[in-house]
């Protein structure tokens, strides 16, 4: 994909393992990246993009936002030509799956989406996933040709009972 480097992109979650690549690469390619995320005063889940950023051309800048607030990305698009939401939440104490993870999941990117929709500088929403996308868990990995998940594999196994981040 082609970015426009006069402008700047937005990631959502930019302190997640996904997005901290994302990010990587983006500043490395010289853009300017504004990082939503929800405690950008936290130097310490910051530090590795900081990093990052003095290491590149590119340039970051935070921008506190919360996927359950509507309206919590409304201003780190802002100018943004293209917005990557990367954000999902991930706990590791799930008490109920539908609600620490499906709903916040589904309602955050109605939020990311809402404020895209009035952002005129927006022309382009790439949404992530993770490789729980496609399997549940790496013994489904044997069952596959030479053990390899390939985009034409999709998870069928998880369920709000068994891994239910993976679902």
């Amino acid at each position: 994909m082609q970015l426009d480097k006069s402008k700047p992109v937005m990631v959502t979650g930019a302190t997640g393992y996904v997005a901290g690549w994302l990010v990587k690469k983006l500043l490395e390619e010289g853009l300017s990246v504004h990082a939503a995320v929800r405690q950008p005063e936290n130097k310490k889940k910051t530090a590795h993009l900081d990093e990052l950023a003095a290491n590149s051309p590119g340039e970051i800048k935070y921008f506190k936002a919360d996927l359950l607030t509507e309206g919590a990305y409304f201003e780190a698009m802002q100018g943004c030509s293209v917005v990557f939401h990367t954000a999902s939440p991930f706990v590791t104490a799930v008490k109920d799956p539908q609600k620490d993870l499906i709903e916040p999941a589904v309602k955050g990117t109605e939020n990311v989406l809402a404020s895209v929709n009035q952002t005129p500088s927006v022309q382009k929403v790439v949404l992530t996933s993770s490789c729980a996308a496609i399997y549940t868990d790496a013994s489904e990995c044997k069952g596959h040709p030479n053990g390899e998940l390939t985009e034409k594999i999709w998870n069928t196994t998880a369920s709000l009972k068994y891994q239910p981040y993976s679902y």
